[in-house]
């Protein structure tokens, strides 16, 4: 998930925010300016469902800022987080793509700034400019592949292969400093497709192990960077 720029202020704020999502990217200026006068721009606080399943959502949401967390209910009646999205990715195509209702949930992690272009939109912005539906199918492609990868490592990697390529994923490129996992220990722990009993577990062996050094709450430092990619 890519860091945007604070929110921009001025007469042409929803323009110079339309411009950083990489989804209009390559759009003029007057194009940009066009597609600010179709969208909405909503705040929403934290623990806000946008939309759920088996609801029609009618628009694109783009991320300004912020994280939302997408998941299904199982049959077993647990939750399963599919991803987690944040500044520049966007969410609500599904129903765009099939005119399906959505077959996942999608909530607010953290207080998120978030615009949204209806389908109607959507439809005559992807034929006039198709740059802007490659960059949207080039997106879609990467989830599906990210999709299939994770539903790969569920079936045949172990909780400890796991848990440390997670780690190694989302901690700094570089160095063994202190960082704060993104997003909740319960929500990785369903990302990986374990309980968060197996989860703390882990993070107890790593740590015992010398690997790595649990700090309250979500903060945590990577000591031997070796160890985990060997797992």
């Amino acid at each position: 998930m890519q860091q945007l720029p604070n929110h921009p202020r001025g007469e042409n704020a929803l323009a110079q925010l339309v411009a950083r999502v990489p989804l209009f990217a390559q759009l003029s200026e007057s194009e940009l300016s066009e597609v600010a006068r179709r969208v909405t721009h909503r705040s929403h606080p934290r623990n806000i469902q946008l939309y759920g399943a088996g609801e029609h959502n009618a628009s694109l949401m783009i991320i300004h800022s912020g994280l939302v967390k997408i998941y299904r209910i199982t049959a077993a009646g647990h939750e399963q987080v599919i991803r987690i999205l944040g500044p520049g990715d966007f969410l609500g195509e599904s129903t765009f793509v099939d005119r399906t209702a959505a077959d996942h949930f999608a909530v607010t992690l953290e207080p998120a700034d978030i615009c949204a272009l209806h389908h109607d939109d959507l439809q005559s912005y992807l034929l006039s400019f198709p740059g802007v539906a490659m960059k949207m199918f080039e997106t879609l492609t990467r989830r599906l592949a990210e999709t299939e990868h994770q539903l790969s490592s569920v079936a045949g990697d172990d909780a400890d292969h796991r848990v440390a390529a997670y780690l190694l994923q989302v901690a700094p490129a570089a160095g063994t400093g202190m960082f704060r996992l993104p997003i909740s220990k319960k929500d990785i722990a369903s990302l990986l497709g374990l309980t968060p009993e197996t989860f703390s577990r882990k993070l107890a062996y790593f740590e015992g192990s010398g690997w790595i050094l649990l700090h309250p709450g979500r903060d945590l430092e990577i000591r031997d960077r070796t160890a985990l990619s060997h797992l």
